[in-house]
């Protein structure tokens, strides 16, 4: 007896499609993904009782079956169906056949499935005992693919890859008596100066740094009326505070200025570290709540004031600077990992895992170890790394894990698989 036998359009895996019936054989990590509409006629059943359509994955020694798929020409024949293990949910009687069954399932992935074949197997019972598979047909095959794999660098965030450093200093700048004009080659100005503009110049000529302010602060002594010093010190800070402005072409605001009219602070700590045998009641008055000038009237009457006003009081009229600037942060894992791609890019590769090495666990420098892995077709760590990423919430690097888990499983199939 001639049969109709069944003819599928195929999709292999470079996805053409025939219009609506397709079968294909798609890999995804660790699954093998099959799917087929399967086109049903009536015919099937001609001079037949029952009509079983199997697919199966086979690379001619190994076998995965699957679901089948089950016709039968009238309701007393339903029950043979169940020798094909047939789900009575893909039975179906001939006078409610559908036109198209899909086949959608899962089988884990083995190496063997390189190179295997989706089949699907017609088997029939038919008149009179006549039973028995009438084809074994291809419809579609499996061969893994071999891609060169290509890196995709992630931009760091540069902020994240900064941190705020600062530098401070002391100039004692001197001015004429009561004067607040500043004269550069008066006394030892000139160097006193340019230890403000020395220290600004080494910042900005760093590289990696970038300043975002320098605070100029000026100080004078506890000695005479406060009115006088108050004066004297903010006309003495803002001479400086000139001299800095006019050296360079910051953005206005960049540089600022404060202004302390009596150092009594550092007096202080000057009689604090004294071995004055009197120490006790000079820090008595200076902590005390006598206004700044009652304060300094009652010093200038007690024991080793001499001292205090030649050993002291002239190192408390200063300028101090600080200057803050944002600098790249050596240990922040973004710069790891941003260094570690320049290293990548270059192919120095050993170089790009050590700064990987001490980076954190988070998903950036998952990324990057995945990346490194990948180059270096160290598959089973890319496919540890990536998977790692894509957990914590790095999109590319769910793409990747999905690719390069396969290359685990690859037989030895010359360079592009090694």
């Amino acid at each position: 007896m001639k049969r109709v036998l069944l003819v599928l359009s195929i999709l292999l895996p470079l996805s053409v499609f025939a219009q609506t019936q397709k079968a294909c054989l798609t890999r995804v990590g660790d699954v093998m993904k099959v799917e087929a509409d399967i086109q049903l006629t009536q015919q099937m059943l001609k001079g037949a009782k029952t009509f079983v359509l199997t697919p199966q994955i086979t690379d001619g020694e190994n076998v995965v079956k699957l679901s089948p798929i089950g016709m039968y020409s009238k309701d007393k024949f339903y029950p043979n169906l169940n020798a094909y293990g047939v789900n009575e949910k893909k039975a179906y009687a001939k006078k409610d056949l559908p036109t198209v069954v899909s086949v959608n399932e899962s089988v884990p992935y083995d190496k063997w499935m390189d190179g295997a074949r989706l089949e699907l197997v017609h088997e029939y019972d038919g008149c009179c005992g006549d039973s028995g598979v009438e084809e074994v047909e291809e419809i579609a095959k499996y061969v893994e693919k071999c891609i060169e794999f290509t890196p995709a660098y992630r931009t760091m965030d540069p902020e994240k890859m900064k941190k705020i450093e600062t530098i401070t200093g002391e100039a004692i700048v001197d001015f004429p008596v009561n004067g607040t004009t500043l004269n550069e080659k008066y006394l030892n100005n000139a160097d006193e100066l340019a230890k403000i503009t020395n220290s600004i110049d080494q910042v900005k000529a760093a590289k990696e740094a970038e300043i975002q302010s320098v605070v100029i602060k000026g100080t004078a002594s506890p000695e005479g009326k406060y009115s006088v010093n108050e004066r004297l010190a903010a006309g003495r800070t803002q001479a400086v505070y000139n001299y800095v402005v006019g050296k360079y072409d910051f953005p206005a605001g960049l540089i600022k200025s404060e202004s302390v009219p009596e150092n009594w602070e550092g007096l202080r700590n000057f009689v604090a570290q004294s071995s004055f045998n009197n120490k006790g009641e000079m820090l008595s008055v200076i902590d005390g709540n006598l206004d700044p000038d009652a304060k300094e009237a009652k010093l200038r009457n007690m024991a080793n004031y001499g001292t205090i006003r030649t050993k002291c009081l002239p190192y408390l009229r200063t300028t101090t600077y600080t200057i803050t600037f944002k600098t790249t942060d050596f240990e922040a894992t973004e710069t790891k990992v941003d260094l570690a791609y320049a290293e990548m890019e270059k192919g120095d590769y050993e170089k790009a895992a050590e700064y990987l090495a001490t980076a954190d666990d988070d998903a950036e420098a998952e990324y990057a170890r995945g990346t490194l892995a990948g180059l270096m077709k160290d598959w089973r760590s890319a496919t540890y790394h990536f998977k790692k990423a894509c957990e914590g919430g790095i999109e590319e690097a769910c793409a990747y894990y999905q690719e390069v888990s396969r290359y685990q499983y690859m037989r030895n199939c010359g360079k592009c698989c090694e």
